[in-house]
């Protein structure tokens, strides 16, 4: 007597060979010969620190905002983030030449002998450089020059490393984190 397959039958044993073949496929093949020679060290990055970052930010005297008693300029800053904000710290510090940064708040005498007091506020992304003066006068764009500014912003990790640093002194801050200029 002659058996019959069905096309279920056939398809069945298809997919039963198709099976065995990938299995036999994948689970016999071996990785064969040594491992080859490790390759060449890569060249050193520069030291730094990631959490920490250092910019400059040249503001002219025309960009000041200017009203009776107070001035103010607004610069975007992205790496001022809420983050930072909330657990690390902004540093802001002003070139009084040549290079030698002072740490705000400051104040100096204008040669008319008014007094004025620079400081700063943040917001996400935003650094608000203020001037507040002792008398009700408007300062001027000649009042300020043109200024630059570095900001420093560290991350919680960093500010929690180096607790005693003295913060308001920039060559310190800069040799603790590795900055350049």
């Amino acid at each position: 007597m002659k058996t019959k397959t069905t096309t279920a039958g056939k398809t069945a044993k298809i997919i039963g060979m198709f099976a065995l073949a990938c299995g036999l496929l994948f689970t016999n093949c071996a990785k064969k010969g040594d491992t080859g020679p490790a390759g060449p060290a890569g060249t050193n990055g520069t030291n730094g620190n990631a959490n920490v970052k250092s910019k400059t930010i040249f503001v002219a005297g025309s960009e000041w905002i200017n009203s009776a008693g107070a001035s103010t300029v607004t610069k975007l800053v992205s790496e001022i983030t809420t983050d930072i904000i909330n657990n690390g710290a902004v540093l802001v510090y002003v070139d009084n030449g040549s290079n030698n940064w002072s740490a705000l708040p400051a104040t100096t005498t204008d040669p008319s002998g008014v007094v004025i007091a620079f400081g700063y506020d943040i917001e996400p992304g935003k650094l608000i450089l203020n001037a507040e003066v002792n008398q009700n006068v408007t300062l001027t764009a000649s009042t300020f020059g043109n200024t630059n500014f570095r900001i420093v912003t560290i991350a919680g990790s960093g500010r929690m490393a180096n607790p005693n640093l003295n913060y308001n002194d920039y060559n310190e801050v800069k040799k603790a984190f590795n900055l350049k200029d």
